[in-house]
């Protein structure tokens, strides 16, 4: 995940932050932190998001981590949507996507989140663990 932040806020914020446990999956932040220079903007430092669950490890990488994300994910969870080939992290409202079949198949709460493969649920967040989550991911960029 790409954060707008200098390297010292960048570097307290994953030693500091500590792991997120809900449910089904514990949430940290990697400890390796990459700077993108930029030039005529200030730098982004990409930071990678691990989802733990039942001792499996799952990265999302690469996705702008700042407040329009967390924004939509506190408006629309159910369209809110990590991840550019699986896993995903993502809501339950993508119709005719192999997403849909998935939630379907499982009886996802429609106002959750899920990790799937794309085949099988890995994980759930339940709806009331979701403002934990924004929380959580707030404290990352601030």
């Amino acid at each position: 995940m790409e954060v707008p932040m200098d390297l010292d806020q960048a570097t307290f914020h994953v030693e500091k932050t500590k792991p997120l446990e809900l449910k089904e999956v514990i949430f940290k932040v990697k400890p390796g932190i990459k700077e993108q220079k930029r030039l005529f903007r200030t730098s982004l430092y990409k930071l990678t998001i691990v989802a733990e669950v039942t001792n499996q490890m799952y990265e999302f990488a690469g996705y702008g981590l700042n407040d329009q994300l967390i924004s939509q994910l506190e408006k629309d969870p159910a369209r809110f949507l990590v991840g550019a080939e699986p896993p995903f992290l993502c809501g339950t409202n993508w119709p005719a996507s192999g997403i849909a079949e998935v939630v379907v198949a499982n009886k996802i709460p429609l106002d959750s989140l899920l990790i799937t493969n794309g085949n099988n649920v890995i994980a759930t967040i339940y709806n009331d663990e979701i403002p934990i989550l924004s929380k959580w991911l707030k404290n990352l960029i601030n």
